[in-house]
């Protein structure tokens, strides 16, 4: 389904027959109720009120779908987001009317969101998982206060999932929408979407995280490859949209690590001890290892579980960069169970440090469970790059 931000919309077309009716999202929401970590550092365009919103809509031809966003969230300024519903309500009465937010008072909110003439819900849920939300959420404010992270990621996945259920029941389509941050929460994606489903979102919408160059520390660009396997796999539970990419360039600098996965001849694979039963693998989807080393963040640990089946045992967080040589020695201290380390490529020297250290490290761009079905003696061993 296109989209015209409001940025665009003075230069908007109307779309050709045949196509998917367009969506003008505008901001009316001076109030937010969190910030992400990696957003950009620009300033947001101000909020409308609700006799702009409805100018702006009289602009376009063919508009059937408007959907209240940022700057803030429109829950978080329901008399000025109740204002504009009403007014569009009285002058476009075919308009589809929709909101995005990231739920907050979602549920106790859903009568009354209904009532007044919303009828599609655009959720951001970027993780089921506390841990990680730490790592994508800057800050939180379900008030006028900042509460710390810890106190307030339960309280914001608790409502996220109070929030589908009660929308739903009071006749509201709800999107299911993610950006996808490769190595935090691409692996995620399709266990949101199984979740959601069961919750009664009737959709998924994949929005590709793109890096601002001034942040050191950013998770790196989403990829065609990163979103059209999370969108493979969440179409399983959830019809699924996503924004398609280019594959992005590392762009990242020589000390990151990143090298170039170049096919070399398989030599004798290394096996699992006792000391070292386990696997760490480099990947945003959970699907095949597609991450350089530099760029991980978080790794995935497999190994065999009690019963002797090999699968995903944890995750754990990568050393943060900047710290040189010393990044791969503290890296070895964090895999010291692992015999391999799978990634799509990695430096030579950090190669070597990890090397000396016990791990190997093998190049691929394969499918994890098939590869790590050849490192515990099943499978092709023609898989894996060495």
């Amino acid at each position: 389904m296109p989209v015209i931000p409001i940025s665009s919309a003075p230069g908007y077309i109307a779309p050709e027959n045949g196509a998917d009716p367009p969506v003008l999202r505008l901001p009316v929401a001076p109030v937010p109720f969190c910030r992400m970590r990696y957003t950009p550092e620009i300033k947001a365009l101000p909020a409308m009120n609700a006799a702009e919103v409805v100018a702006e809509v009289n602009r376009h031809q063919g508009l059937t779908h408007v959907e209240l966003d940022g700057p803030g969230d429109p829950l978080a300024s329901m008399t000025a987001t109740l204002a504009t519903v009403a007014l569009l309500r009285q002058h476009r009465p075919d308009l589809t009317i929709g909101l995005a937010t990231v739920g907050l008072t979602g549920a106790e909110r859903a009568a009354e969101l209904a009532t007044a003439g919303i009828s599609t819900i655009a959720l951001l849920v970027e993780t089921l998982d506390a841990a990680t939300a730490e790592q994508l959420y800057a800050w939180i404010r379900p008030g006028k206060k900042t509460i710390p992270l810890q106190q307030v990621v339960p309280l914001l996945l608790d409502e996220q999932a109070k929030a589908v259920p009660a929308l739903v029941e009071a006749g509201l389509a709800v999107t299911i929408r993610i950006t996808v941050y490769p190595g935090l929460n691409a692996h995620q994606i399709a266990a949101i979407a199984e979740t959601m489903a069961e919750l009664g979102a009737s959709a998924v919408e994949l929005i590709p995280f793109t890096p601002d160059p001034s942040q050191d520390h950013a998770p790196p660009a989403a990829t065609r490859v990163h979103m059209e396997q999370i969108a493979k796999l969440t179409s399983h539970f959830l019809p699924t949209t996503a924004e398609e990419l280019a594959v992005a360039d590392c762009g990242c600098a020589s000390s990151c690590g990143c090298g170039v996965a170049a096919p070399v001849q398989t030599g004798q694979l290394p096996k699992p001890s006792t000391e070292r039963p386990r696997v760490a693998v480099a990947s945003a989807t959970g699907m095949n290892v597609d991450l350089h080393l530099g760029q991980t963040k978080t790794f995935l640990i497999y190994g065999p579980r009690e019963d002797g089946l090999t699968c995903l045992l944890e995750t754990r967080p990568a050393p943060d960069p900047g710290s040189g040589e010393s990044r791969w020695e503290q890296l070895a201290d964090t895999l010291d169970d692992c015999f391999v380390l799978l990634a799509a490529s990695a430096g030579q020297r950090p190669r070597e440090v990890l090397g000396q250290r016990g791990i190997r490290v093998i190049l691929t761009e394969e499918n994890i469970e098939g590869t790590v079905d050849v490192l515990y003696g099943g499978g092709k061993q023609h898989k894996c790059k060495k």
